[in-house]
């Protein structure tokens, strides 16, 4: 069987916060995503069980029903306030990345004046956790990691994984890169500080078990109509991407990727 897509969302906002950007869906749309998902079939089992290899198995043998991950980078608060309501009414769950400088509670690291809101509280993330989402880490600073020394790649890993595990009581031991960016010396050092898989954006190959520290996954924006929700979840897009990404990877020239997370 096909390995499932991974979808990843940043705000879930209310509408009349909506503005033109790759990295908001308003409340209304991401229910009518969901609502897409529920009326064709599709689960959401945890990345845990993913990674583990279970999440092709329905929790009810008889459906047959057609798996899905969704993931949320960022930890922005109307993921709990707008997100998880949507979650709980169609019977999903998903995985969140919440950078974790506990010290900050608005983004500072994207200059888009729509990703500057609030930011998940520590009882926010534990509120979620007890409502069946899963936490992994998104870095303590947001900070690209391929531009880090070794001691600074090391220290912001190792208090990241600390961090959440001094907030929920089952932490997934996976990384979400910050901007989609990685590269063998950072997969190296998120090994070495005890990560068992890390997540990308538009990098890492088709399957998802051919490399667990670059997973990739597809952006999802505010669209909900049937041919582009048919483009993410058939494979159409991702196989695209990848093609791009293969294409890249092969030209020195065109190495320069957009910062995508």
């Amino acid at each position: 069987m096909v390995d499932p897509p991974i979808l990843l969302y940043h705000r879930i906002c209310r509408d009349d916060e909506w503005r033109s950007c790759d990295f908001l869906v308003t409340a209304t749309v991401f229910r009518e995503q969901m609502k897409y998902l529920a009326h064709g079939n599709y689960y959401t089992p945890r990345l845990s069980d993913m990674l583990a290899g279970q999440a092709l198995r329905p929790q009810i043998p008889q459906t047959r029903k057609t798996p899905v991950i969704l993931t949320f980078d960022d930890g922005y608060a109307d993921n709990f306030e707008n997100a998880l309501p949507v979650l709980q009414e169609f019977g999903f769950t998903a995985a969140v990345f919440p950078v974790l400088d506990l010290g900050r509670r608005f983004t500072w690291w994207n200059d888009a004046p729509a990703l500057r809101a609030p930011l998940l509280t520590p009882q926010d993330i534990r509120s979620m956790e007890a409502a069946g989402i899963e936490f992994g880490s998104h870095s303590v600073s947001h900070a690209s990691l391929t531009h880090m020394s070794d001691s600074e790649l090391v220290d912001d890993l190792t208090r990241s994984r600390e961090v959440l595990g001094s907030i929920v009581e089952r932490p997934l031991p996976v990384l979400a890169y910050p901007f989609g960016e990685v590269d063998q010396r950072v997969k190296q050092a998120v090994q070495r500080t005890g990560y068992s898989a890390a997540l990308a954006v538009n990098s890492g190959p088709l399957g998802i078990h051919a490399d667990l520290f670059e997973i990739r996954r597809l952006p999802v924006a505010n669209f909900a109509n049937d041919a582009y929700m048919k483009l993410k979840l058939w494979g159409v897009d991702k196989f695209y991407r990848w093609l791009k990404w293969k294409v890249r990877e092969g030209l020195p020239w065109a190495r320069a990727e957009t910062r995508a997370s």
